[in-house]
């Protein structure tokens, strides 16, 4: 029987039935959601299945075993005919009818969903792990929930920039089988942790859960072929069913024809290279040799096709020493979504052709496997060393891998199997490319004699490294050969390294010799932590490892070990005992959680661990009953390796409810849903155009020509405009600061200064034809008489190259009459403060809609329509009032839709307006981290007189701030990084800080701008004061720590406030209280004097954070039912202003009731309309993070206008009916008597009122992996005075989420660029915001209960910036671990040969830290390049 084949595409999405029969093949599944459906909660994050928003559940029904598999893909890579008989469920097809999934209640309640953009993908993710674990019982388990483990890594492939994840992970854990429910975060299921109960609970009920249609089941075994023809392009998409016929396919289609053909099995490559767009796509997974599986005692075979989800079951579910570490291993590749369709041999042939940095390569060259390779005549089986080194032609395909068990050695007997596998990865769970791989494979022989070591002789040795420079993994054959027939030791272990470190140097080139000197340190402390604990066992109480590898010893944190050893020959006088160690002899000095002494009695606590409920984080609170806890720091017998956990306090007082209350975010089950609609949402008008931008590749060069007739001949094109085609100005940005207008062109001319510069826009009629029209458009660069680009500071200092202002006075500082004389002096000190991208998670997108008599709406993802209302009037030439801009809300910001934004705006309304036709625009990810630039980059240089106590007498800086070339925000860059560096008492000081203009794109506000790198630099002046008098460095800040009478000098005394409103001090102690800091303190140097390569820091750091609140206006209307909207002119971005301002509209309006009446008015009576800059004009921008306490006394304001209006009503009411009368009936006799039912009000005046300060402090621990750098936070206490929060829960949220931005800061986002001015770092792939795996283990926030001030509303103040300030207690934990490695050296010899900063010895050097860039690197160096040989070099000594 011939096979059925179908021309057209068929599946179901939402259980709608869905036949495609004209589709483009290269169509994703992702872009036929989003332009041809109303579901809109798909979101397009980063197009390389690298963030999570695109997430969709696919399910599948297979024929033969009549079962249905689901899985999450990222719908941005899968082609729509991969879906052919699929299921496509996205979070809108959760729910039930109208009821939203338990899953979107979660995320709602627990105030999980901020900006939102990301939670529909968060939401089928959890979904996904749920509806797998509710068919456990099918298979015998005794829960179908998930554990708390699992919950927790089903989100480990999502990115959320806004929440800092606990909240998130708190739903997850809801949700599982070994939950303690009193572990669990805020929510508004119960009012502290003292009442939780699972009931609260909304259940998730899986007989709910959408069917699988059965239409789709009837098609199962159908075979696709499509043929599409658009402008002459021709695309195919064919399924072959044999290996035979594929052969032939290929050959049908490539035989005399100019087309690229592409073998497909689940398309994740095209994350990677997108630049490859197929003509045919071959579809290979119902060949059933691709996809077979054969297993016997020695070997597992799998196809190509097979996936390494699939791939990992599998090995799991065969076990053993090689398997289970190389499918523990695969857990770690990539993410969940892209493993469920990612194939093993995929992977294999893009490690082969392409140079793909593939872990899967390396460990299974490691283990010794080989591959078949088929052609249309034969197949031939090749090791997999040969396969990786050679070039498989096209008319071949990958058919199986053989992956050995190894089994024989496996056993009792004469040889021991060891196997284990590694990789260095900013992200330990995977979803990062690993920096070097490795995968180490011996047999031993077993020792004849009892001679101290664990094994014998080496017989046999398998050594693959990758991504060390060569083109794909490679066994290292010098270093093999070297070890066989030995027996390791010191000594041998010794010269084992140094022909594997020589090998790795000498075949890298000469301008990657500083990263492949980082990569060999890492490959060689691979092969030390395999091979250390097979030394001789008297060695093992001086040298053991602390690695997860490792045997023996204490258990840390993440599994590693700590073993007693003395690298300085002295023994340590404290002991520290972990949780549920005892000292045999009473006399333990410092103790972890629930530890005791040999009498039972517990000394010293972590805080906060005396009940379930963790009313001991609230010991300062002047009011106990009236404080609310949910969490605790551990529970349920999980470790800090072992989960996430935390707990949040927070004062409640009921006086102004609704406000006050943790109430959930407005809008947040809507988000959830995937319901909530954003600027890129917004259905498409007939005939709408899509735009895309063309940019400048080049720093900095004249434009000879831009030539876009080949690009207008591309599919699909219809325009280009550039500089010429302006209407009126040629301008993207009109901005007015203090008084002064900046412009910045939207095209260049002749011109360009920085990659990312706009050169045009080209305008097609889909969004992919337009970028790659976009493509296609000529520029003819000339740079030979421009001179190289500047890119640092250093250069435009050498240039002087300034952007001049004449508010650059705002930079500078001066505090004392003269600079006053210390004992010590410290002059020309460097510090270097890194970049940072917004990573928000929607790019800029924009839709303009042309109107008649020369009208537009412009709808944009912007936070300053007001900014963009002025700036379209100038470049469109028409009046303002023809103009509306409307912004509804935004999928994150954080300063990046200030003006960056504006562009796109601007360009889709040019085109629009020219064009008479809608236009719109959204970047890709690529894109817009090109042209969006950043935080910006500083160098400050500082001398600093100081005392013997180290008390600072006088400081001098100089700060020179990278601002890229655009004007951007410049003059306020340097009063914003003055104020941040004001946090200490310097006593006298002199500051000057320059903004340098360079060819680099836009460095613009960035939340907390400028007071990151100001505080960094503070910071880290006080450290090199105390490294250099050798003091305790909480001693030198309690000594510079302001007191109110400094900070009055420093900030002035309105800004300062009263004394009872300066609680900086108070915050601090509180601190100290709530992290148990000072015990904690001996606990980790305890642990540094023990354990070798795992080193801990533990820091306290403050902030001092200066507000002003800007003007800010809202306007109220009630409606007759007594429903009410509000219009206010901040812009909605996650920060919680919409939940807020809901709040204090239900506040505002109660007062109609009198002072103390609150919940008059219901908050469902009221609805937050997007802003519009017609509706509510001059409505100023949101921004500084006081937008929401501006707005809601705006919006007070306006209530208490309509009160009055209703009085007379609602007295009239009171006084016939004799009972208080309902919201309704008043406001519906007011409407019949013709009152005025709408009314308008800014926020008070500005001035001594809206000046504040917001104080809070942290205290932060981490775990350094000295052999690969890698960091651990494992613990933050964080305590912020929010004065009196406007609603806690957001508030929370809010610092959460700054302050894991911080860490983000400071470890894992490093921005890099070439020597051209290219972006390096402009993507998911090289650029890592942080995940699951980069937060806090443990992170307690307790907001202060701090003083009334009754000149601003509820006294309340912004949360949303300063706590991403206090995550440089997370950089200063870091240098303290690297202190204590760098100390350890002091004991070793230098290695042979070797000198310089490559090969330090000790810590001698005050300055030892200068770079705010703490990657895993950056640590690594500092920590030793050679500390390996360093160590082994000491014990061959002592064995001599």
């Amino acid at each position: 029987m011939g096979k059925a084949v179908r021309s057209s595409v068929v599946f179901a999405i939402n259980g709608r039935r869905v036949e495609l029969t004209d589709v483009d093949p290269r169509t994703s599944v992702l872009n036929y959601i989003r332009e041809e459906t109303e579901f809109k909660g798909t979101k397009r994050g980063c197009g390389e299945g690298g963030c999570g928003s695109c997430v969709v559940l696919l399910s599948k029904y297979d024929s033969k075993s009549n079962k249905i598999e689901e899985y999450t893909i990222n719908s941005c890579l899968a082609p729509i005919c991969s879906v052919d008989g699929c299921a496509i469920t996205t979070t809108e097809g959760l729910k039930n009818g109208k009821e939203p999934h338990a899953v979107h209640t979660r995320l709602a309640e627990f105030h999980a969903s901020q900006c939102g953009f990301c939670t529909p993908g968060m939401a089928v993710s959890i979904y996904s792990c749920l509806k797998n674990s509710s068919k456990k019982s099918s298979m015998g388990a005794e829960s179908t929930k998930p554990t708390v483990a699992e919950a927790q890594k089903a989100i480990a492939g999502n990115l959320c920039r806004c929440t800092g994840y606990r909240p998130i992970l708190d739903v997850c854990k809801s949700f599982a089988a070994d939950v303690d429910i009193e572990d669990l975060g805020v929510n508004t299921f119960w009012e502290s942790s003292e009442l939780a109960k699972e009931s609260s609970l909304n259940l998730y009920q899986s007989e709910k859960d959408p069917e699988f249609p059965t239409f789709l089941k009837i098609q199962a075994g159908d075979y696709l072929e499509v043929k599409s023809v658009r402008a002459e392009e021709v695309t195919a998409w064919r399924s072959a069913s044999t290996l035979s016929e594929l052969f032939t396919m290929y050959e049908e289609e490539t035989k005399g024809k100019n087309r690229d053909v592409n073998f497909v099995a689940g398309n994740t490559s095209s994350g990677v290279y997108k630049d490859f767009k197929p003509s045919v796509y071959i579809d290979i997974n119902k060949i059933p040799e691709l996809h077979s599986v054969v297993e016997t005692d020695c070997t597992l075979e799998v196809g190509s096709a097979v996936s390494l989800s699939k791939l990992i079951t599998i090995m799991d579910a065969r076990g053993g020493p090689v398997y289970s570490e190389l499918a523990k291993h695969l857990r770690k590749v990539a993410n969940e979504h892209v493993r469920n369709r990612a194939s093993v041999g995929g992977n294999l042939i893009l490690a082969q052709k392409r140079g793909f940095a593939s872990d899967v390569a390396t460990i299974l060259l490691g283990a010794g496997s080989q591959v078949t390779i088929a052609t249309s005549r034969d197949s031939c089986i090749k090791d997999m060393e040969e396969f990786l080194a050679g070039v498989s032609p096209d008319t071949t395909i990958l058919q199986c891998i053989r992956i050995p068990s190894w089994a024989q050695y496996s056993k009792d007997g004469k040889e021991k199997l060891f196997f284990k596998t590694y990789r260095s990865s900013p992200r330990k769970n995977g979803n990062a490319v690993s920096s070097v791989n490795a995968a180490f494979l011996g047999i031993f022989q077993t020792p004849e004699v009892d001679n101290g070591y664990t094994v014998g002789k080496v017989q046999q040795l398998r050594l693959a490294f990758g991504h060390l420079g060569a083109p794909h993994a490679m066994r290292a054959k010098r270093t093999e050969k070297y070890l066989l027939q030995k027996t390791v030791n010191p000594d041998v272990l010794k010269n084992a390294v140094k022909i594997l470190r020589e090998d790795i140097l000498s075949s890298a080139k000469d301008d990657d010799l500083y990263t492949a000197t980082y990569k060999a340190s890492v490959a060689v402390s691979y092969l030390f932590q395999f091979f250390e604990p097979l030394l001789p066992s008297s060695n093992l109480t001086s040298s053991q490892v602390g690695t997860p590898c490792m045997n023996g010893g204490d258990t840390l944190s993440n599994g590693s070990k700590v073993h007693s050893r003395d690298v300085t020959g002295t023994k340590s006088k404290s002991e520290v005992h972990n949780k549920g160690d005892t000292c045999t002899n009473g006399n333990s000095e410092v103790h972890n959680k629930g530890d005791t002494d040999s009498n039972g009695n517990s000394e010293v606590h972590d805080k906060g661990d005396t009940g379930t409920n963790g009313a001991a984080m609230n010991g300062t609170n002047s009011d106990e009953s009236a404080v609310r806890s949910f969490g605790r720091t551990s529970g349920n017998g999980i470790g800090i390796g072992e989960g996430f956990w935390g707990a949040q306090s927070f004062p409640h007082y009921d006086e102004f409810s609704p406000l006050s209350k943790p109430a959930a975010k407005d809008a947040a089950v809507l988000q959830a849903s995937g319901e909530a609609v954003y600027t890129g949402d917004i259905p498409s008008p007939p005939g709408t155009l899509h735009a895309a931008l063309v940019y400048s590749k080049k720093a900095l060069a004249k434009v000879k020509a831009l030539e876009a007739s080949d690009a207008l001949t591309s599919p699909g094109a219809t325009s280009f405009f550039c500089a010429k085609d302006c209407i009126a100005e040629n301008v993207s940005v009109v901005n007015n600061i203090a008084g002064l207008e900046f412009r910045e062109p939207l095209f260049a001319e002749e011109t360009v200064h920085f990659v990312g510069e706009c050169l045009g826009v080209l305008v097609a009629d889909t969004h992919e034809h337009a970028v790659l029209a976009a493509e296609k458009v000529k520029v003819d660069y000339d740079n030979s008489t421009l001179g190289p680009p500047i890119l640092s500071v250093e250069d435009a200092a050498g240039m002087n190259s300034f952007k001049i202002s004449p508010l650059a006075v705002m930079g500078t500082a001066s505090v004392g009459d003269e600079l006053i004389k210390g004992e010590y002096r410290m002059e020309n000190i460097e510090l270097f403060a890194g970049s940072q991208y917004y990573f928000y998670m929607e790019t800029h997108t924009a839709l303009a809609v042309p109107d008649e008599d020369d009208c537009i709406t412009v709808y944009s993802s912007n936070h300053s329509p007001e900014v963009l209302h002025d700036t379209l009037s100038a470049a469109l030439g028409i009046p303002m009032h023809n103009i509306r801009v409307i912004t509804r809300r935004l999928g994150g910001s954080f300063g990046g839709k200030n003006t960056r934004s504006l562009i796109v705006a601007t360009a889709c309304a040019l085109a629009a307006f020219k064009l008479k036709k809608p236009v719109r625009m959204t970047l890709d990810r690529n894109t817009d981290m090109v042209l969006s630039g950043g935080r910006h980059e500083s160098k400050a240089t500082y001398s600093v007189e100081f005392n013997k106590d180290g008390k600072i007498t006088s400081l001098e800086t100089n700060v020179l701030m990278n601002g890229g070339y655009p004007d951007d925000y410049r003059d306020l860059l340097g009063l914003l990084l003055t104020k941040a560096m004001k946090c200490y008492n310097w006593t006298s000081w002199r500051h000057v800080s320059k903004v340098c203009r360079t060819n680099l794109p836009a460095r613009s506000m960035m939340r907390a701008p400028g007071e990151i790198q100001g505080n960094f630099f503070a910071e880290s002046i006080v450290e090199h004061v105390a490294t250099y008098l050798g003091l305790d460095r909480d001693k030198v800040r309690e000594i510079n720590m302001h007191t109110h009478e400094s900070a009055k000098l420093f900030y002035g005394p309105s800004t300062t406030g009263k004394a009872e409103l300066f609680t900086l001090p108070k915050i601090v102690q509180r601190t100290k209280d709530l992290s148990n800091f000072e015990s904690r303190k001996l606990n980790v140097h305890s642990f540094n004097k023990r354990s070798m390569w795992v080193k801990r820091g533990i820091s306290l750091t403050h902030v001092i954070y200066p507000n002003m609140q800007s003007a800010k206006v809202a306007r109220v209307s009630l409606f007759k039912d007594g429903s009410v909207a509000v219009a206010s002119g901040g812009t909605e971005m996650g920060q919680g202003l919409f939940t807020k301002v809901k709040q204090a509209t239900a506040y505002g309006l109660s007062l109609l009731w009198g002072e103390n009446a609150t919940g008059k008015v219901d908050l469902s009576k009221i609805r937050i309309v997007e802003n519009d800059s017609i509706s509510l004009a001059n409505a100023g921008t949101t921004n500084a993070g006081t937008t929401s306490e501006g707005t809601c006394e705006a919006v007070v304001n306006a209530c208490k206008m309509l009160v009055k209006n209703l009085t007379p009503i609602y007295l009239k009411l009171k006084a016939n009916g004799g009972e208080s009368p309902r919201w309704e009936d008043v406001v519906k006799l007011a409407k019949g008597s013709r009152v005025v039912l709408t009314a308008e009000a800014r926020n008070g005046e500005i001035g001594p009122a809206t000046e504040y300060m917001a104080c809070g402090a942290c205290a932060s621990e981490v775990e350094v992996d000295l052999l690969t750098g890698s960091v651990k936070v494992l613990q933050a206490d964080l305590v912020y005075d929010c004065g009196k929060s406007l609603n806690p829960a957001v508030d929370i949220g809010q610092i959460e989420g700054s302050f894991v931005q911080g860490i983000g800061y400071y470890l894992t986002e490093q921005i890099k660029w070439d020597e051209n001015g290219v972006l390096l770092t402009n993507g998911t792939w090289t650029y890592k915001p942080p995940t699951i795996d980069n937060i806090p283990q443990k992170f307690n926030v307790e907001l202060l209960n701090s003083a009334v001030d009754s000149s601003r509303i509820l006294s309340s103040k912004t949360a949303g910036e300063a706590p991403l300030v206090l995550s440089t207690s997370v950089h200063l934990a870091v240098r303290e671990a690297i202190k204590s490695a760098r100390a350890d050296l002091q004991h070793l010899p230098p290695v042979p040969g070797h000198c310089g900063p490559e090969n330090m010895k000790g810590s001698t050097d005050p300055l030892l830290i200068r770079n705010s860039v703490t990657s895993m690197e950056n640590v690594k160096r500092l920590c030793g390049l050679y500390n390996v040989e360093q160590y082994l070099e000491k014990l061959s000594i002592e064995s001599s």
